[in-house]
């Protein structure tokens, strides 16, 4: 089973990217907030760590910036009924915390922030991470795995823009001079913002 991988970063998608090693081009699919991670690291030596899912249907590679993003993927996809590439969405999203926080105040509607997650897609995805509060409750516990909290509502906006036919590179700058005139905007405000033009 491949656990991490160290190579070269020859190509970069917006949902997967593919490090050469050692002369071998791995594609692996990985989530927004490492997209943005490996933006300016082309061609540049990079590790991600790894989760291998091998199934009937074939092998995938999931990458993930750090050990705990990784569980956290594990844990997601382990719920009845989500698959590996819907787990990979949410987290392009939302971190631990911000699941937790959804499944306490039963908010379908931030649920639904993400593309084509509606309707009874969203109604089983928000039943499934309610009924495994505890495993989440855990995950957030575990002090000492913690990483340093990311700036979900810029890469969330970031995202939105980008689904709204932006492309990447007049999305990040809208967010950021978005940011700098509201540093504490919600991810929803910046769009407002970007898309109507107020301040």
């Amino acid at each position: 089973m491949i656990a991490s991988l160290r190579g070269k970063l020859i190509q970069l998608e917006m949902d997967h990217l593919v490090l050469d090693v050692a002369g071998v081009g791995y594609e692996v699919h990985i989530p927004f907030p490492l997209h943005l991670e490996c933006k300016d690291k082309m061609k540049e030596e990079i590790f991600i760590h790894i989760f291998h899912s091998i199934t009937d249907r074939g092998e995938r590679l999931f990458g993930f910036s750090t050990r705990k993003d990784r569980e956290l993927f594990q844990l997601i996809k382990s719920l009845h009924g989500i698959g590996e590439l819907t787990a990979l969405k949410i987290l392009s999203f939302f971190h631990a915390d911000d699941l937790y926080k959804i499944a306490k105040e039963d908010d379908r509607k931030t649920l639904e922030k993400i593309p084509k997650v509606k309707g009874k897609t969203s109604e089983k995805i928000l039943f499934e991470i309610k009924q495994n509060l505890k495993k989440l409750e855990i995950f957030l516990s575990d002090e000492s795995a913690k990483t340093e909290s990311e700036d979900r509502e810029t890469d969330l906006a970031t995202l939105a823009l980008i689904q709204l036919g932006f492309d990447e590179k007049t999305a990040t700058k809208q967010v950021t001079d978005a940011k700098k005139l509201n540093p504490l905007a919600t991810a929803s405000e910046i769009v407002k913002q970007v898309i109507t033009g107020t301040r």
